[in-house]
Parts: structure tokens; C-alpha cells; sequence
């Protein structure tokens, strides 16, 4: 087929409209979302979306896909989160959740973004005459660089704490496993989007005795909304290295870039007037992890990673 849709809180697979049945089980975590485990003989992907169905406030369960011959990725294959939802397997804790911003008279201070592999940018300080308001810390780095256990990104903070809705969300959690070799010629991406503040990227893991990338693997931040009424909004993360672009406008403070390639995310811009309301702009969201998991010298890179990958070994037989 040309396009596929996995729901990875019920196991659902349809291809071109039609269902089809796969193999699947689910594992869980300690202090980490439940992974949904789809077990094939070999995989050809042209588009897929991994969706979350309906999750309430999570990015419900990861994806890991198991294979005992060849996985080819050819087309995008996507666990980025959208306005529709969060990434499959995306999770705030404590650390790498942006801060609210906060509200005080006419002023704002914007959300900070979301962090997972690196740090989101701050909500910028908005201030008058007569009032001020500071924004919300950027999500701190957190999770393991190995990718276990398995998780995606972390959202923005909200508008205030008493406004707790709204922010940007984080990129969710791909596992692409084989027993041969795992291709890529098309794009896996688990991008944050961006709402207030950005999203972080997610994480995505690849293991196989050959990795070959000619294509590209990204988990980018999100960019920060602007803060004014009539402002642009903040881009969700991008299919390339190029940081996704914080929104701007004319008399209110721009929001930050989101996170890409080495590039942090920015923080939302300051604004201070003498009267009217002083709107800062929000956070970008911070880069995901990318893992590679190789045999000696399996680990055939000639494509566009965003981040930069770690690596490791992987047993062999």
C-alpha cells in the first residue's frame, strides 16, 4: 500500500482503508509509557502515521516494531505530534515539562518549551508601567541517552497556572528492530508541535546488526508562539536540520525557535511598554534522542540525522 495508519493504544493497522492484522503485544515500563510491539517477518513502509487514539492527557502508548528479516523505510514514518495529539509515547515527569508562564494586570509572561535531549527555551518577561510578569523555565534535559526504557517528549508550559490547557506537545517514541538489517531511504520523525510553547522531539531507536541511513532521521523541538493577539504561531518541528521557527509580530515579543541538529531552542522574546498589554513570547521546544544500536562496523551513516545520534552495540549470533 501507499499509506498506513497504526493506532498504537489498540493495535489497529489499516493500509489504504483496509484493516490488516498484525502480530502484536504490549510491554510495560517502569516510570515510562506501556509499548505497543508490532511482530512481523519483514517490512516494506512506504507513509505510515502512528496515531494515539484517544489518550486524554499522554501520548499513550510507544511503538516498537520487531522484525526477523529486512525493514525497509522508504516513505515518512512519522510519531511526531500534531494539533491533534500528542506523539505515541510522549511523557512529561517532573523535570522536562515547560514552565507556565505567568499573568499579572495587562502583562504576560510566555510558557517555556519542552525538553527530553536537551533543554526548551524559556517564556520571555513581559512588563508596563504598573505590572509585571515573569515567564516559565524551559524543560530541563532528561531520560537516558540509550533510549531505555522507551519514551518520547515532554510539552510547553500553559499560558498561567490557572489556565492549564493549551501548550505544545512533545514528539512521541519509535523503536525499529531487526534481526538482518533496518534501511532508511525515506524519513522517521518524532517532532514536537507547537501550541503556546514547543513541544520537545521525541526518541527514536534503531537496532539491527546493519543500520543503513541514506535518508533522514529527525526529532526536532517545536518553535514558540509570538505573544501578541494577532501574532504568527510557532512552526511544528521540521523534516530536515533547520530549527522550526518561532512566531513573531509587531508590538508583542516573538516566540523562540524550536531545538534542531546542535542548535538550542530559543527562548521567547521580552517585552517591555510604558501602557496596553505587554505580551511575551513562549519557548522553544528542545531536540529528542536518536540511538543507534550496530554491530562492529554496521552503522552505515550517509544521510541527515537531527540530532546528531548516539550509538552502541548490539548482540549478535
Amino acid at each position: 500500500g501507499t499509506m498506513a495508519t497504526i493506532n498504537t493504544n489498540d493495535g489497529t493497522v489499516t493500509v489504504d482503508g483496509k484493516s490488516v492484522t498484525v502480530r502484536n503485544t504490549l510491554l510495560a515500563q517502569p516510570s515510562a509509557p506501556t509499548i505497543l510491539v508490532l511482530i512481523m517477518h519483514r517490512l516494506t513502509a512506504n507513509n505510515v502515521t502512528l496515531q494515539i487514539g484517544t489518550s486524554g492527557g499522554s501520548g499513550g502508548n510507544a511503538f516498537a516494531l520487531v522484525s526477523d528479516g529486512d525493514v525497509q523505510i522508504g516513505g515518512v514514518f512519522s510519531a511526531s505530534a500534531s494539533s491533534g495529539g500528542h506523539g505515541p509515547g510522549a511523557f512529561n515527569d517532573v523535570n522536562c515539562k515547560g514552565g507556565n508562564g505567568s499573568q499579572s494586570g495587562s502583562s504576560a509572561g510566555g510558557s517555556g518549551g519542552g525538553g527530553f535531549g536537551a533543554m526548551g527555551g524559556a517564556g520571555g518577561s513581559a512588563s508596563t508601567d504598573s505590572d509585571s510578569a515573569v515567564g516559565g523555565s524551559g524543560g530541563k534535559p532528561t531520560g537516558s541517552p540509550t533510549l531505555i526504557p522507551l519514551r518520547g517528549g515532554c510539552d510547553s508550559g500553559f499560558a498561567s497556572s490557572s489556565t492549564p490547557a493549551g501548550g505544545g506537545l512533545g514528539g512521541g517514541a519509535i523503536q525499529l528492530v531487526s534481526r538482518t538489517m533496518v534501511s532508511v531511504t525515506g524519513v522517521i520523525a518524532a517532532n514536537g508541535s507547537s501550541a503556546l510553547g514547543g513541544g520537545s522531539g521525541g526518541g527514536i531507536l534503531v537496532e539491527a546488526p546493519v543500520v543503513e541511513v541514506t535518508g533522514t532521521v529527525v526529532a526536532n523541538g517545536a518553535g514558540g508562539n509570538s505573544g501578541c493577539l494577532f501574532g504568527t504561531s510557532g512552526q511544528d518541528g521540521r523534516l530536515d536540520a533547520t530549527p522550526a521557527q518561532g512566531g513573531t509580530c509587531g508590538s508583542g515579543g516573538s516566540g523562540g525557535n524550536g531545538g534542531a541538529g546542535s542548535i538550542a531552542a530559543g527562548s521567547g522574546a521580552n517585552v517591555s511598554l510604558s501602557s496596553g498589554a505587554a505580551l511575551a513570547g513562549h519557548g522553544g521546544g528542545g531536540v529528542g534522542r536518536i540511538r543507534i544500536n550496530t554491530a562492529a562496523g554496521g552503522f552505515h551513516r550517509a544521510g541527515l540525522f537531527s540530532p546528531d545520534p548516539s550509538t552502541g552495540a548490539i548482540a549478535t549470533r
